[in-house]
């Protein structure tokens, strides 16, 4: 009879133990989500106007999508990243990435996510010039686009298949689907963020033939990139006013435009936009018969052009890298799911041991009452004061872990600092030196360097080694170490106003005026 009450008992515990845990997972399979939906939206947010940015957040939905094996954020987010990396001009990963989305979103049967998957392989093969495959992917991808009554990919879509048409050296049929983008994207309420693109294509049509009406359109593009803070197409529609500029003979304008886009395709990584104004500078001084800084230019846009390639390299052995993290992680996963069921049959045998205990100290309590009454006090006074005693040892360790834990993390991150500051002042003087450069220089892959600077200093690498490169120059400057234009050039500024600009936001004053301040600062000391 008692075994029967024993099998009655443990069969109820581990049902309500399985029930729980189900409970438990549902739950958190529910928070996972919605803050995979909130990084997916924050990295969508950011495509046109902070690209690193965006694939962070991208990178970060993806992981966490994989964790727990939800299918449209894995989908959603490799299309994100794949964007990300057409921007930077890494077609080949741009493509892997949205074939890998493409491979979930027709299992899933999702049309929109197909349709995005196709778009961004067209892009990916438009810059390629693998043009039979780009028209491919585009008229598959507007067929999709139609049928989910997405209004934003539509109005995508038929901009980039514009584009190619216009690559084709076909302007009319440019032009209608230029017209069309911006017709559909007016008629279904799509965000202004995506009209400049479109415009600016559609000046472009008429840069032949009728260079006003162009300008028109380049310069209200221009002003509506700016106004919505799409970066992207900014940095983009400056270089291509530069250069209709310099087809007018303009000079002096076409190399303002031209710098400034350097300037702002620097900042994001677009190195596609950074070739295109450098050529455009390779012409003005060609034109002007600087023959020095025309070499100087030419070979900045090789430069560029070469890291194209390399960077894809690179980013082709992180993406391997990553793929075997994420394994081995799902391995040490079932590991620990291994032990977590260990531990809780071992936690209901363990109830099931104190409701034996329980049952044969009642039955025993029937035979014996007397001798139970006068031992119950001792029995619960030993049993608060090894709970007591428990616990106490509990907190105590837990205390002691936490503190170790505490200066591990310190001392890691200073060491990693301390890396990336030696790395900075060792390249102090190349004024191509960037992100991309110190993250291969520290064996890092570029997100993983922005996540660690971003959580021990507040803000990202950039920020990081502007900063390095003004308080040297700072330095410099106060110990008259040469003039400043020399000094400029002495910390990676190749632009004079640039650096005056940018020293001035973070000390304040002008590097002139700093020199003035520290003197009058020295002498009310010295009185």
């Amino acid at each position: 009879m008692r075994s029967c009450y024993l099998i009655l008992i443990l069969g109820i515990i581990q049902t309500s133990f399985s029930e729980t845990s189900g409970a438990e997972k549902l739950t958190v399979n529910s928070r996972d989500t919605a803050q995979i939906q909130s990084l997916i939206r924050a990295s969508k947010a950011l495509q046109w106007i902070d690209p690193y940015k965006s694939l962070d957040y991208a990178d970060s939905a993806l992981n966490l999508a994989r964790d727990i094996g939800h299918q449209q954020g894995m989908a959603m987010a490799n299309n994100l990243r794949g964007f990300s990396y057409w921007s930077f001009g890494d077609n080949d990963l741009a493509i892997a990435s949205a074939m890998d989305a493409l491979a979930i979103a027709e299992k899933e049967n999702n049309i929109a996510l197909q349709s995005e998957s196709y778009y961004i392989l067209a892009r990916g093969y438009m810059d390629l010039n693998e043009r039979a495959r780009a028209n491919q992917y585009i008229v598959r991808a507007e067929q999709l686009a139609e049928k989910s009554q997405n209004g934003e990919l539509q109005c995508s879509i038929y901009n980039l298949k514009g584009v190619i048409m216009f690559i084709e050296h076909k302007p009319d049929s440019a032009l209608h689907y230029y017209t069309l983008a911006h017709e559909t994207g007016k008629k279904r309420g799509v965000a202004a963020l995506h009209f400049p693109r479109i415009i600016s294509n559609i000046g472009e049509c008429y840069a032949k033939e009728d260079p006003a009406k162009a300008f028109r359109y380049f310069n209200e593009a221009l002003a509506l990139a700016k106004e919505t803070s799409n970066r992207i197409t900014e940095a983009s529609i400056t270089a291509i006013i530069g250069h209709a500029l310099l087809q007018r003979n303009d000079i002096e304008r076409a190399e303002s435009h031209l710098q400034s886009a350097l300037v702002l395709a620097r900042e994001l990584g677009l190195r596609r936009t950074i070739r295109y104004a450098y050529a455009g500078l390779v012409d003005i001084e060609v034109t002007q018969g600087r023959g020095d800084q025309a070499v100087k230019y030419l070979r900045r846009y090789y430069a560029v052009r070469d890291s194209l390639l390399n960077s894809s390299k690179i980013r082709q052995i992180v993406e391997l890298e990553a793929k075997h993290a994420a394994a081995i992680k799902e391995q040490h996963m079932q590991i620990l799911e291994k032990e977590a069921r260990i531990t809780t049959l071992w936690n209901n045998l363990l109830v099931v041991l104190v409701i034996f205990i329980t049952i044969l100290s009642g039955s025993i309590y029937a035979l014996q009452r007397y001798r139970f009454r006068k031992n119950r006090e001792m029995l619960n006074l030993e049993i608060d004061y090894l709970t007591q005693q428990q616990k106490q040892t509990t907190d105590r360790y837990k205390v002691w872990l936490t503190d170790q834990a505490g200066e591990t993390l310190e001392s890691h991150d200073q060491k990693l600092l301390k890396q990336a500051i030696a790395v900075v002042e060792v390249n102090m003087n190349d004024p191509q030196f960037g992100v991309e450069m110190m993250a291969a220089e520290m064996n890092m892959s570029r997100t993983n360097l922005h996540r660690k600077i971003k959580s021990i200093t507040g803000f990202p690498p950039s920020e990081l080694i502007r900063s390095i490169r003004l308080r040297r120059a700072g330095k410099l400057i106060i110990n008259k170490v040469d003039t400043i234009s020399q000094i400029a050039l002495l910390v990676g500024f190749e632009d004079y106003a640039h650096f005056s600009k940018a020293f001035k936001k973070h000390f304040g004053v002008s590097p002139s005026g700093y020199e003035t301040q520290h003197a009058k600062q020295t002498v009310e000391l010295d009185s």
